[in-house]
């Protein structure tokens, strides 16, 4: 129930991914999309796992798979709709930002 309830809020409060455009880095993606679940540092809250640490090709892959609607973890229902319009420089964009300046 937790989970739903956590879910309807994010969907109802309108975030979802804001593309980097124009060579920006990910910080801007991971502020306005990622740091609501997982923390402002990476290191995760409640239920959301840590992201600082997991490595380039850890959180690629994860990305990569959220945004081809692969369920691979309890948060998937979340993770999909919030990957699926990010492109391949968003991911890597979003993993730098994690890997440089969370770590």
């Amino acid at each position: 129930m937790t989970k739903l309830l956590t879910v309807i809020v994010f969907a109802a409060s309108g975030a979802g991914p804001a593309m980097a455009q124009d060579g920006d880095d990910g910080k801007e993606i991971y502020q306005s999309v990622c740091k609501n679940c997982h923390g402002p540092t990476g290191k995760g809250m409640a239920s959301f796992p840590k992201l600082v640490g997991k490595g380039e090709e850890y959180l690629t892959q994860r990305l990569e798979a959220y945004r081809a609607g692969e369920k691979i973890g309890p948060n998937s229902a979340l993770m999909m709709p919030l990957a699926e319009d990010l492109s391949d420089e968003d991911i890597a964009s979003i993993v730098t930002y994690i890997t440089t300046e969370l770590e």
